[in-house]
């Protein structure tokens, strides 16, 4: 009897430290590449702002994301303490560095290059997945041996890509996308564990990856005209929608955790799935295209923006908003209004950036930010567990 207790005792001790786990700095060092990456999606988008560009930067985000999404998976379900996964991950990391540095050129003259890096980093993925779940339990490692063939399908189309011209490679990367996002529909998710302190915080570090995105871009377009009053203004005005988007998506993590805690089992997968590898990336996306309009509107805060400059600008605000309202709703299925109205009033800035001087865009855009953050620290409303605007 006693030592039945004492047995209790540890795995109740052990799932007590497995529900607390937090990012290592081997996840940290890991997420580095991935700093780099979201730069480049900017930087091929920059380079031909157009449809297409905007299309291969979207396509190219998604290859991006899924790699890394991959990433939190594996080590949320496994501790990688030994030698041998730690050098793995490192690997991957070289690999990873070497598909962001094609980036740019990942559909013209830098398609190969690009698709074997990241097939190398699924490929390792895959592995470790494999080896990881062979010694734990009979439903992880069906769940793990379902989801590998996935895993591998998405970046050889990607290779495939390569060896064909436009659209056709293009098409090939729609496909590959469909893959990497369809196979956990397909397959299931069923046996999966999620630690949610642990995959909270990685997709809120994420996020904060995507807003550091932002603020380099800033400074970036500013480097040529710092004495120019209005480019500093600008570079001011730009930090504070930043800073509003910010405090907009972690003032409700504390409740997103409590949520996560209470759900159990596959339901808990499933939220996992839906709220942050899925609905998580649009949210990366809108802050992507703010990233890449405040850029363009630094460097020429005296003009209206071009046409698909200002919807970069005001479209990803929104989007970033949008995408706040279908994630809080999957996670506590409640609407938030705020968020709503902020997403609506953004995209009616659209008329207003293609008319005015750059910089006023930036100030009415700030203004919504601004005035709806104040209504939310105000009012404090309750978002499922947590109270909105909580930030720690």
């Amino acid at each position: 009897m006693k030592d039945g207790l004492q047995d209790e005792a540890r795995d109740f001790g052990n799932r007590r430290d497995q529900n607390g786990r937090s990012v290592g700095h081997l996840e940290l060092f890991f997420d580095l590449v991935f700093v780099y990456a979201m730069s480049q999606v900017t930087h091929l988008m920059l380079e031909d702002i157009s449809w297409q560009g905007f299309g291969r930067g979207v396509l190219a985000l998604l290859a991006v994301w899924w790699a890394w999404v991959c990433y939190a998976w594996l080590t949320n379900t496994f501790e990688t303490a030994r030698v041998i996964q730690r050098t793995l991950i490192i690997v991957a990391m070289a690999a990873m560095l070497i598909a962001a540095i094609a980036l740019p050129t990942a559909f013209t003259t830098g398609a190969l290059v690009f698709g074997l890096a990241l097939l190398a980093v699924r490929l390792i993925n895959a592995g470790m997945f494999l080896d990881s779940s062979s010694r734990d339990e009979d439903g992880l490692a069906s769940a793990i041996r379902r989801l590998a063939p996935g895993l591998l399908v998405g970046p050889a189309l990607i290779v495939a890509a390569a060896f064909v011209a436009s659209p056709y490679r293009e098409l090939l990367w729609v496909v590959a996308a469909a893959v990497d996002f369809g196979s956990p529909l397909i397959a299931g998710i069923s046996g999966l564990r999620v630690v949610p302190s642990y995959f909270i915080e990685r997709h809120g570090l994420v996020i904060i990856i995507a807003l550091g995105e932002t603020i380099v871009e800033l400074g970036a377009g500013a480097t040529e005209n710092l004495r120019h009053p209005g480019v500093l203004g600008a570079v001011v005005l730009g930090v504070l929608i930043s800073a509003t988007l910010w405090w907009t998506y972690f003032g409700l993590t504390p409740g997103a955790e409590e949520r996560m805690q209470r759900t159990s089992g596959v339901d808990r997968a499933r939220l996992a799935r839906d709220a942050y590898s899925y609905l998580h990336l649009p949210l990366v996306a809108g802050i992507v295209f703010f990233a890449l309009g405040a850029r363009v509107s630094v460097e020429h805060i005296d003009e209206p923006l071009a046409p698909l400059a200002a919807l970069a600008l005001t479209g990803g605000v929104a989007l970033f908003y949008a995408a706040e309202v279908a994630y809080r709703w999957r996670d506590h299925h409640q609407l938030t209004v705020d968020r709503l109205l902020a997403a609506a009033a953004a995209l009616l800035v659209y008329p207003v950036a293609v008319s005015v001087p750059a910089v006023l865009s930036l100030t009415v855009l700030t203004a919504i930010g601004v005035l709806r953050l104040a209504w939310e620290l105000w009012r404090r409303p309750q978002i499922g567990a947590g109270t909105a605007g909580t930030v720690q």
